[in-house]
């Protein structure tokens, strides 16, 4: 063991824990989960489809609580992942008398905690908080990820409310969701460090193989080979799209827009 006292002087101090941020991302979360549920919920009328819904808005509330806070709060959002673990399943037990295995008390405050760190992270980026000089690549894998679950949860989001709140027919949940590929595309290069138009197209396969998996799961409809192709095609281009807008309409930040391309 070294016993030299000057050995530990350089060592980082973790910063306190934001309890600020915690309480407001438990507010936040609370009241996302209770609308979206309310409007969903009873078109929805599936536990597994409803649960998913939590899941993204745990997500939602990572990414909101990352992006506007000062500075790096992942693990306030590990905080109120559990916290929301705890009262979801306290309201399901005590309010709606759903019995939850004991089993799921048990992992959901962990779940939780995963799922809000995820969208956390994806807020700090955004933020740039985590930003890191970039070496000439092709591609930047973790805004590869982070296009995944921006894409994901905006897709599901829309087609949710859209359905629960106008009814929207195949057309309309259609161009929703190709809007969600051009959306997420221009989020990612818009905040994104360098020009990242490529890694939002490569997350979009990667969008459709998840969205066609919920399909098939939480919906129960099997889509064609051929829809999932031309979905995957055409979604690569709205993402490309929507990453050359993002890099378009991006402000200039002095010492942050670096090329990738060599």
């Amino acid at each position: 063991m070294n016993s030299d006292p000057a050995a530990g002087e350089d060592a980082p101090i973790p910063e306190p824990i934001r309890w600020t941020w915690v309480g407001a991302g438990v507010v936040l979360g609370s009241a996302l989960i209770g609308v979206f549920v309310y409007l969903v919920d009873p078109q929805l009328q599936k536990p597994a489809a409803t649960a998913l819904l939590v899941t993204l808005t745990l997500t939602l509330t990572g990414i909101l609580v990352g992006y506007r806070s000062p500075g790096e709060t992942i693990r306030e959002t590990a905080i109120v992942g559990v916290i929301l673990a705890i009262l979801t399943a306290v309201v399901l037990t005590a309010f709606l008398g759903i019995r939850i295995p004991v089993v799921a008390w048990l992992l959901s405050p962990f779940y939780a905690a995963t799922m809000a760190m995820a969208g956390g992270w994806v807020g700090e980026l955004l933020q740039g908080t985590l930003d890191e000089a970039y070496d000439d690549k092709a591609v930047d894998w973790p805004w590869v990820f982070v296009s995944v679950i921006i894409g994901f949860t905006l897709s599901a989001y829309l087609i949710f409310l859209g359905k629960a709140l106008f009814d929207m027919g195949a057309v309309a949940t259609l161009a929703v969701f190709a809007a969600s590929f051009l959306l997420t595309g221009w989020i990612v290069g818009f905040f994104s460090l360098g020009v990242t138009i490529v890694e939002p197209a490569i997350a979009a396969g990667l969008m459709v193989v998840l969205d066609s998996a919920f399909v098939v799961l939480w919906l129960e409809r099997m889509p064609s080979l051929q829809g999932i192709l031309v979905a995957m095609f055409a979604s690569v281009l709205l993402a490309l799209l929507g990453g050359w807008l993002g890099e378009k309409t991006q402000p200039a930040r002095e010492g942050r827009h670096v090329s990738r391309v060599g």
